[in-house]
This record gives structure tokens, C-alpha cells and sequence, in this order.
């Protein structure tokens, strides 16, 4: 037992020391504040699957030119893909059918705007479960700050009525956007002060 639990707790600091750049914070709130731009125009709707292919390989890119160098690369075993998607797609279930026994119940369950307008509780709560694994993996408390406030900002959201359905999900996006951007930026700062590039790699850079 105590052997298992020395494990999980190395796990958790690898993860934690791997996350303290801030960066996966930083391109993920990029990504989001992109997925809004469809409140200034309809014809950026094409942000919406641009900005999730884009994450992965922005995130790795960044992490080679600033990270690694730094601290080194260690490779952590990745969640299966299939686990993941199949976790989503669990959790999707579940909130649409609570969602379908609350409209049966108390509203119009074949209202299709009715269903846009709660769109904002079913983000909040997929991204609130991912902070939390997050949390748990790594030891991090500040992932349950953002699961918090993911939650509260899609039931906020949802709640408000707005002139069109799809602004309350787009709102949504900004807000949980404006909050990790910042909040990465300064983990990065901190990161890069505490990791100054090695004297070596400075010198190599300069030639």
C-alpha cells in the first residue's frame, strides 16, 4: 500500500513539474477566445473546429522552443483516445438526459432553442470534469479553481436571456478564455524566470 501510494505521489509531481509552464493554460485559453469570435461575425464560425485541431501541435511547439530546453522532455503516458472520447461522450449522455427529464417536467423538451440556450451548463460541466482530472492527476489546486468557475460561468450563462440563443455559448467561451490566458501568461513568466535557458544553449543561440 505505501508503495502505491509513493508511486501516485511521484506521478503527481512529474505531472505537476511537466504543467508548471503554464502554456497548456495559455493555448488552450487562445483556442477558446478564438471559438468566440463567432460573436463578432457569423463567418468565423470556421474558428470552431480550426482552434481544436490547432491546440495539440500549438501546445508542443511552444513547449519545444521554451520548455524542454529548460527542463527537459520527459514523456508521460497519455489517457487512451478511445477512453477519453468515450468518457465525453458518458458525460454528454447523462447531461442530456437530466436535461430532457427537466425540460419533460417543466418546459417544451422539443423547443430546439431551448436546448441551444443550455449549451453553456453542458460546456461548463465537460470542462469542469476535465480541470478536476487534471487536479486529481497532478496535485494542482488551481484546477479546481477552474473547474469552479467553469461551472458557475455555464450556469450563469445559461440562465441569462440573450437576443440570439448561441450568444450565452460564445459569452462562454470568452469568459472561461479571458480567465486562462492571463492566468497561463503568468505561469509562464514565473516559469521563465526560475528556468533561465542553460548557459550552453544561451551561448549556442547567440552565434
Amino acid at each position: 500500500m505505501r508503495q502505491e501510494v509513493d508511486l501516485k505521489g511521484i506521478e503527481q509531481k512529474t505531472i505537476r513539474f511537466s504543467q508548471q509552464d503554464g502554456l497548456m493554460e495559455f493555448v488552450m485559453g487562445i483556442c477558446l477566445l478564438a471559438m468566440s469570435t463567432r460573436l463578432l461575425s457569423r463567418v468565423l464560425i470556421a474558428m470552431f473546429p480550426l482552434a481544436m485541431l490547432l491546440f495539440k501541435p500549438a501546445l508542443e511547439a511552444l513547449r519545444k522552443q521554451f520548455t524542454y530546453p529548460r527542463i527537459g522532455y520527459v514523456k508521460l503516458i497519455p489517457d487512451k483516445p478511445k477512453d477519453a472520447i468515450s468518457g465525453i461522450a458518458l458525460i454528454t449522455l447523462i447531461i442530456i438526459a437530466i436535461m430532457a427529464v427537466v425540460f419533460i417536467l417543466f418546459a417544451d423538451v422539443r423547443n430546439f432553442g431551448l436546448w441551444l440556450k443550455w449549451v453553456p451548463v453542458w460546456a461548463g460541466v465537460v470542462l469542469a470534469i476535465m480541470f478536476v482530472s487534471l487536479a486529481a492527476k497532478s496535485g494542482t489546486n488551481r484546477y479546481y479553481i477552474f473547474a469552479l468557475y467553469s461551472l458557475v460561468v455555464g450556469l450563469v450563462l445559461s440562465v441569462l436571456r440573450f437576443a440570439k440563443v448561441e450568444t450565452g455559448t460564445l459569452l462562454y467561451f470568452l469568459v472561461m478564455g479571458g480567465l486562462l490566458v492571463p492566468s497561463g501568461l503568468v505561469l509562464f513568466i514565473r516559469f521563465l524566470r526560475n528556468y533561465p535557458m542553460p548557459v550552453k544553449e544561451a551561448q549556442n543561440d547567440n552565434i
